[in-house]
This record gives C-alpha cells, sequence and structure tokens, in this order.
C-alpha cells in the first residue's frame, strides 16, 4: 500500500513540483544611476535591540541607494536609540508610531499606513527589522519591476537563519512551503500568498489600491495587499533568485512559532483545491509508510528532497538539506497541526501585542 501510495502518487507530485522549481530569472538588476535620489524603503521595529545592530547595516549597504524610513512601534527596549544612532541623519527617517493608529489596524499594518505618507515614486520597499539582505536585494526586486511595467509588486524568497535543531526545523519547513510557491506561480497561475518580510511596490499600483489604510484591518496585510493588488488588474510576482534571497530570525520558542503560524492560517483560508488535496496526501504518506517497509519509505524519503534540492540550486542557499530528517519527523504531526491550526479560536500573542483569534 505504502509503495502504490508513494510511488504513484505522491512521488510522482514531487517530480511534478520539482519540474518547475527552477532557477528564474525575471531578474534585471536596476541601474542605480537611473534615479534621481534613494528610493525609500518602510522599516518598523518593535523591542528589536539585539537584532538591529546585525540586520540594519545589511540594509544600508544595499547597491541600490536606499532612504530608510523607521518606525519604532512602542518599543520597551533601546529600538528607538538604536534606529536613531544606525539612520543618524538624512536622508533616513526615525519616526514613533502613534497609537491610534493601532487603535485602527492591528499589528504591522498599523506601522505601514502610518509610514506609507512619505513614500514617493516610482517604487518602495518594504522590509522587516530581523532581515539579513545581500546587497544586490534592492536591485533585483526593483529590476523585476523595471523589466515589467504590470507587475505591481514583488516579494524575495527568504528562510529562517539556522543556528541549531529548532531553528534548523524552520528553515526546512519555510523551503518545504517555498516550492510550493514557486512551482504555483511557474505554471503561470498568481501565487497563493505574499510576505512582507521583503517586498517592493510599484507606486502607481500602491496609489490604485489605496495603501494599507485602505485595507481592512488585519493581521496578514502582506496577503490583502497582494489580493487588493491583482483585484485593481496588477500582477504580482516572487523572484527566485539568488541575487533577491533573504533570511529572516526564527522564532526561539515553541509557543513564538505557533503564534506565528495562527497568523498565517488567515491567509491560507483561500487556497486551491488542488493544495488542499496535495497537504491531504502529505497528511496520509508518512502514516502508510510506517507500516509498509523500507521501499516506500526511500522512495518517500526521494519524494521529500527533490524539490527541496531544486529549491537550494534555484536560489544557491545552504543549510537545508541536512534538516530533512527533522522535516520527515513534523510530516507525521502535520495533519494535526493543520487540524488544531483551522478550528483554533483562541488569541495569541504577536510582537508583544495580544489579539484575538
Amino acid at each position: 500500500m505504502g509503495v502504490i501510495l508513494v510511488g504513484l502518487i505522491y512521488l510522482p507530485m514531487q517530480v511534478f513540483l520539482s519540474y518547475y522549481v527552477r532557477r528564474w530569472r525575471q531578474v534585471a538588476p536596476g541601474r542605480a544611476d537611473r534615479f534621481l535620489s534613494p528610493l525609500g524603503v518602510l522599516l518598523g521595529a518593535r523591542n528589536e535591540a539585539q537584532t538591529l545592530p546585525e540586520t540594519l547595516p545589511t540594509l544600508l549597504r544595499q547597491r541600490l541607494p536606499v532612504r530608510v524610513i523607521a518606525g519604532d512601534d512602542g518599543s520597551t527596549d533601546e529600538t528607538r536609540a538604536i534606529l536613531v544612532g544606525l539612520l543618524s541623519g538624512p536622508p533616513h527617517e526615525v519616526h514613533a508610531i502613534p497609537q491610534v493608529y493601532h487603535e485602527r489596524f492591528p499589528g504591522k499594518q498599523a506601522v505601514l499606513a502610518y509610514l506609507e505618507e512619505r513614500v514617493e515614486p516610482p517604487y518602495f520597499g518594504v522590509v522587516d527589522a530581523d532581515m539579513w539582505l545581500p546587497d544586490s536585494w534592492a536591485e533585483a526586486l526593483v529590476g523585476a519591476l523595471e523589466a515589467n511595467p504590470s507587475l505591481g509588486a514583488v516579494s524575495g524568497p527568504s528562510l529562517p537563519r539556522a543556528e541549531g535543531l529548532w531553528s534548523g526545523f524552520q528553515r526546512v519547513e519555510w523551503a518545504a512551503t517555498l516550492y510550493l510557491i514557486a512551482a504555483e506561480q511557474m505554471r503561470g497561475n498568481p501565487p497563493p500568498t505574499a510576505i512582507g518580510n521583503s517586498l517592493w511596490v510599484r507606486y502607481e499600483a500602491w496609489q490604485a489600491i489605496g495603501g494599507w489604510k485602505n485595507l481592512p484591518p488585519t493581521l496578514v496585510e502582506d496577503y490583502h495587499f497582494m489580493q487588493a493588488l491583482l483585484e485593481k488588474g496588477w500582477q504580482f510576482a516572487w523572484v527566485f533568485a539568488p541575487e533577491a534571497y533573504a533570511e529572516t530570525r526564527a522564532e526561539k520558542t515553541f509557543k513564538g512559532w505557533w503564534h506565528q503560524r495562527l497568523r498565517w492560517r488567515k491567509a491560507v483560508q483561500g487556497v486551491p483545491l488542488l493544495a488542499k488535496f496535495y497537504w491531504g496526501v502529505q497528511v496520509i504518506v508518512p502514516w502508510v509508510v510506517l507500516v509498509s517497509g523500507w521501499v516506500s519509505l526511500g522512495l518517500w524519503l526521494v519524494a521529500e528532497v527533490l524539490p527541496l534540492w531544486r529549491l537550494r540550486t534555484a536560489l544557491s542557499v545552504r543549510g537545508v538539506l541536512r534538516y530533512v530528517p527533522l522535516l520527515l519527523v513534523y510530516r507525521f504531526f502535520q495533519g494535526m497541526v493543520m487540524g488544531l491550526l483551522a478550528s483554533g479560536q483562541r488569541g495569541f500573542v504577536w510582537r508583544g501585542r495580544w489579539y484575538k483569534g
């Protein structure tokens, strides 16, 4: 039974995905002399004093000149002092996010709704405070917008930094999600979701939807921003290329990881039926393999590794395949996790604030 399920259904599905997860070059590096002034990048930070001294310099070292528009989102540590110290003087700006914005919008949406009043044409970026960026990041994503006038915004791929087993698990878990997004997009379909930690936006498209302040209150502002663009006739794309690849901080605790996924569940409720079928097969396969012998186990391992290997090659990243055993363990409990996420109605803490489920 396991050989039949894995060999005739799951492995062909993974091979199909792997065919599309290949090096995708929709990247035409933007020229620094093409722009008369630095391009704005919105950055929100809440209690990031430990991370900013390491991550913010990677944003300031961009080959394409940028103007950081930072917002201190009610931090209780030294975040504001660090922002002011590292972003001293023009063209950069540091602002405190007024509490009234959090009375209207939750989470990061409140930060963006306040900071977006300061963006200028033709493009601007959005990045999280816990991102390590290559110096080609802005150039690659702006270049993709320059190359395709129909694109309203683009996201760059990112993975959590692996500094141990727990963060390594999150790295391979994210990678297994990225290749699904990559395959769906490379098949010619709109990507199923966006990611707001690495985003560049065309000013004209932002104007067309009225910005984040015109979206309904949401904790997945990146997903709803993408949906608003698509509804207005703009395209949205991920730029799967090494030049656009960045790294982010893994959640330090299981509670933080769980709350992060409670937030993300709001962005996957509208996934296509085909994706739900794929996830259903993923849930069943490990338990069938468990009672079916070594042949089915070997086929299952190949099925899991193949698209990860293609993604690793496409993005020129390391430290993914070594954590595949952790991914295999996760697959055994994936159905339970998905069920709890779908049925959970409790609130959760995100970035130090409590939100209703």
